[in-house]
């Protein structure tokens, strides 16, 4: 009996050897990009990962890691007191890069901190790396800045991005839970230059006194698509109901 209990530790002992051995024979460069996978999926696998051998731990710090692993374990907006080893670990992700971080920054700063513009340097640069909400609040925000038609060309061209993904509706219900999360001081009013775009004839916008259905709120769910799509209605007129709403989720 002891033999056979001798003989399995052994094994499990070689199997170990042998794991971290083959570790060791990689490249600093795919263990980064390994972690990075992780990471990206899930902080606590990550975490546990980065404990697991000396290998992963060395390049735990990795920037390139830090700038892809998920931070949604962390609230957006604390209502207590961040540990220290923990406010460092999000500023390390952060000064990396980090798309989700750099997105809850620019709204902090722009919506709460009345930092308007490295707030929406913020969320220029978390938009730049395909987030997604970054790329809908941005492109809200060039919609009611108005002025330049730069601005509202570009507004509809990120907006447009987001309802091709088919996430407008998660990309609103994240949204709003963000800003209900916080205090809100710099609310931002629609330009009325967008609606004034409305030119179609077939367009069933208030433009043209058409008759067709204006939406009157969202159902803040995963809705579908078809919520944007309303073929009654012109580009202008879609998007000038969806700042509206936005806007009036910040009064």
């Amino acid at each position: 009996m002891s033999y056979i209990l001798s003989s399995s530790k052994k094994f499990k002992k070689t199997k170990r050897d042998s794991y971290i051995s083959t570790l060791q024979s990689l490249p600093d460069d795919l263990l980064i990009d390994i972690l990075s996978r992780v990471g990206s999926i899930s902080f606590t696998d990550f975490f546990n990962a980065k404990l697991s051998c000396r290998d992963f731990f060395e390049v735990s710090e990795e920037k390139f890691i830090m700038k892809n692993i998920s931070v949604e374990k962390f609230h957006a907006v604390p209502w207590w007191e961040v540990k220290d080893e923990i406010s460092s670990f999000l500023k390390t992700c952060e000064e990396s890069g980090n798309p989700e971080l750099l997105y809850r920054q620019g709204m902090m700063e722009f919506f709460s901190l009345k930092k308007v513009e490295s707030g929406e340097e913020y969320l220029k640069r978390a938009m730049e790396m395909k987030h997604m909400e970054a790329s809908y609040v941005y492109g809200i925000i060039l919609l009611c800045k108005g002025g330049e038609y730069s601005n509202k060309d570009q507004g509809i061209k990120l907006l447009n991005v987001v309802k091709k993904s088919r996430k407008l509706g998660e990309c609103r219900e994240r949204t709003r839970a963000f800003i209900l999360s916080m205090w809100v001081n710099n609310p931002i009013a629609k330009s009325q230059e967008l609606i004034t775009s409305c030119h179609a004839e077939t367009c069933g916008g208030r433009n043209n006194g058409g008759g067709g259905r204006r939406r009157r709120g969202w159902p803040w769910i995963y809705e579908r698509d078809e919520d944007v799509t309303d073929e009654n209605f012109c580009e202008a007129c879609i998007w000038d109901d969806e700042v509206s709403l936005f806007c009036k989720q910040l009064s």
